[in-house]
């Protein structure tokens, strides 16, 4: 055998083995594919299933008049929120003008958390224009032991 013989077979085994590797990669590509398909189905099914489950728990909370249900497995709970509070800045430059209000700048912005304070505590008892005053629902959450 000549030099050119040995070449040309290990040439030849070396394409086969490719050959092989390419094939056997195409066919773990495919069950890879399958697999995905199989366990993003599963996925979708699991995350469905815990969407359900956390609607069958506030329904639960809802129908017990409860705030809160604490259990051995963790609780669920209405987590009462924060009024939403719109200010219209004009107007509320306006009010604390006409009656001499310290609740804006120089640069004329309303000092809003002040005006807030003052309002909750009365201390401004007329009604300010241009404050909306949303009440927000209770925010539903709840937590299972075991850190998940």
């Amino acid at each position: 055998m000549n030099n050119a013989d040995v070449f040309k077979t290990t040439v030849e085994g070396d394409l086969k083995k490719i050959q092989e590797c390419k094939i056997d990669l195409l066919i773990f590509q495919r069950s890879n594919d399958n697999l995905c398909s199989e366990n993003n189905k599963e996925i979708k099914r699991l995350t469905e299933e815990i969407e359900s489950l956390e609607l069958s728990l506030e329904n639960n909370l809802q129908k017990s008049g409860e705030k809160k249900i604490d259990t051995s497995a963790g609780w669920c709970a209405y987590r009462v929120m924060p009024d939403s509070w719109e200010y219209d800045e004009e107007k509320i430059l306006l009010w604390c003008k006409d009656f001499k209000m310290p609740y804006y700048y120089t640069k004329e912005m309303v000092r809003k958390l002040e005006l807030k304070k003052a309002i909750l505590n009365h201390t401004v008892t007329d009604a300010v224009p241009g404050i909306f005053v949303t009440p927000q629902a209770p925010k539903f959450s709840y937590k299972l032991n075991g850190g998940l």
